[in-house]
């Protein structure tokens, strides 16, 4: 496969998955301390791989759950936000300006902060009262992997997800999962790419557990990383707006999840067809996962998603496009 390394990633896999014992300390000392609410706050690719686990935990939980972005809640506050909350961060460099900048607000307020950080002794691990080190050397799937034991180890204890062990123990055989899903996907990841890297306009769709999926991609890989014109929109809102761009040779990319949202995507996928002869669709129920039960598919639908997309076809567009991935013009090229 295309710079990929398999060996690489499947210890990066277990390095991942051997960070189990501490996040589950971690979440039973947050369930001891007692807590109202749970917020997400990061920016960027961050706080896109919340988005899909804050969907999950809206049906999961009674408890409130809420997704900020860092330099936003920073200047207005957020009424609901007390020394009672929890806070989640998540950056891999742990220095990314916003978050460490909202993870010393949080620490002048007397806010407990818990951050996934994939750099040590980096500004936000200081910051933060307890940390999981993200050691992968890439792979936002593993960065899910650190949120699901964090979560629902949390609702475990709360008794809203009696599955818990059942759904760790399991977790445990999704890495080698996702190399099967990239080998059968890296064709197919050539082909979008030789098909579409040089389309002056784009439209990524998807929503529920594959919204912050889309969004990731879209802005953080062909938008950063590509410098390609995008336009990410949910599938719920695609009809209040959006389709009126459709067209025979616009492309439209649909992400479908296996979450209650599906019918949705289908509804989108539906009305693609008859109005473009560019739709692409990446459906995760296309992707096996051996050893894990379907009762779990949903939620780890994201994880096949950005599996495929981010460390798959994003290097085929780099290919075609002769853009390296890691040229910027300006971010984190200079203040501003």
């Amino acid at each position: 496969m295309l710079k990929f390394d398999e060996q690489l990633y499947l210890k990066d896999g277990k390095t991942t998955y051997e960070t189990r014992g501490k996040i589950e300390q971690i979440a039973d000392e947050i369930s001891k301390e007692g807590y109202k609410n749970i917020f997400f706050i990061s920016v960027g690719g961050s706080i896109a791989i919340m988005l899909p686990v804050v969907e999950m935990l809206k049906q999961l939980t009674d408890v409130p759950i809420y997704a900020e972005q860092a330099a936003e809640v920073v200047l207005t506050g957020h009424r609901q936000l007390t020394k009672d909350s929890i806070v989640i961060m998540s950056s891999k460099s742990g220095d990314t300006k916003e978050t460490v900048r909202a993870a010393e607000w949080c620490k002048e307020n007397g806010y407990r902060v818990v951050s996934l950080v994939g750099t040590p002794d980096a500004p936000l691990e200081k910051l933060s009262r307890w940390v999981i080190p993200n050691r992968a050397k890439d792979g936002v799937e593993f960065e899910y992997m650190e949120l699901f034991m964090l979560v629902f180890r949390l609702l475990a204890n709360r008794n809203e997800f009696p599955k818990y062990n059942q759904f760790a123990d399991q977790l445990e055989k999704l890495p080698e999962n996702l190399v099967k899903a990239k080998q059968k996907f890296e064709p197919i990841a050539d082909e979008i790419a030789k098909n579409y890297y040089n389309e002056p306009y784009n439209i990524w769709v998807g929503d529920g557990e594959m919204w912050g999926e889309v969004y990731l991609f879209s802005m953080c890989v062909v938008e950063e990383m590509q410098w390609i014109r995008t336009k990410a929109v949910s599938s719920s809102e695609f009809f209040h707006g959006t389709l009126e761009l459709v067209s025979d040779n616009v492309p439209v990319f649909l992400v479908k999840g296996e979450g209650k949202r599906r019918v949705l995507d289908e509804r989108v996928e539906k009305f693609c067809k008859q109005y473009t002869k560019k739709l692409v669709v990446i459906d995760t129920k296309d992707y096996e996962l051996e050893g894990i039960d379907d009762d779990f598919r949903w939620i780890l639908a994201p994880t096949i998603s950005t599996t495929l997309l981010v460390d798959r076809l994003a290097f085929h567009y780099e290919k075609y496009t002769g853009h390296d991935l890691d040229i910027r013009r300006y971010y984190r090229q200079f203040d501003y």
